[in-house]
């Protein structure tokens, strides 16, 4: 599945749209990645083209474990 993406960045002329493929939920787990890559960089984030997909994602997101999300969003960092 071929899913587009929006890149949006703080200088106009770094932002571009972008293609991920995959299962949905591997092109889900890479823009939750991206997205958290992106925090403490103003302005910069991803989006995704089409609005339903953005549902289904956030759906998905909704739908995961406490646990799930902390090691998303962790990975194997220590957290004191």
């Amino acid at each position: 599945m071929d899913i587009e993406i929006k890149y949006r960045d703080s200088n106009p002329q770094y932002s571009r749209e972008v293609v991920w493929s995959g299962e949905k939920e591997r092109v889900f787990k890479r823009f939750y990645k991206e997205n958290n890559s992106l925090k403490y960089c103003n302005g910069c984030f991803y989006t995704f083209k089409d609005a339903n997909l953005e549902r289904e994602y956030k759906t998905w997101l909704n739908s995961l474990s406490k646990g799930t999300r902390f090691k998303m969003y962790y990975g194997n960092g220590v957290v004191d």
